[in-house]
């Protein structure tokens, strides 16, 4: 058996790039995020979403719990790997959309963060 794999070039102006059609109409546009000013966070990958670090343990945050940049919210199981999913900015936990070890795909919505506003200029 022999097998071949060919790369053919890529082009370098992607203005120049045909856009994706349906039925002959542009494709529409990504949705906007929701207007409730919460900051969504979303599956990075298929996986088993767990609440905790192990069995029996706490579940890293509830709702209404408020979080610190880099605060580990979850676990995401892929292959056997235990990847952590992070904060990216402050802000309160106000839903969980997934169970603990639930299959998860990629982009769902894990969690809804209210961000938290910059403190009162006071506040220094």
């Amino acid at each position: 058996m022999r097998v071949s794999v060919r790369r053919t070039a890529e082009p370098q102006d992607l203005s120049l790039m045909p856009l994706a059609e349906t039925n002959g109409e542009p494709a529409a546009p990504a949705p906007a995020p929701p207007a409730d000013g919460f900051s969504r966070v979303e599956a990075p990958m298929v996986g088993v979403f767990y609440r905790a670090p192990q069995p029996g343990a706490p579940p890293f945050v509830q709702e209404g719990d408020a979080v610190a940049p880099g605060q580990t919210l979850c676990i995401l199981e892929a292959m056997k790997l235990m990847n952590e999913i992070k904060a990216d900015s402050p802000g309160i936990v106000r839903s969980i959309h997934v169970g603990n070890a639930e299959p998860v795909e990629f982009g769902q919505l894990l969690f809804e963060l209210e961000p938290v506003g910059p403190p009162p200029a006071d506040a220094v």
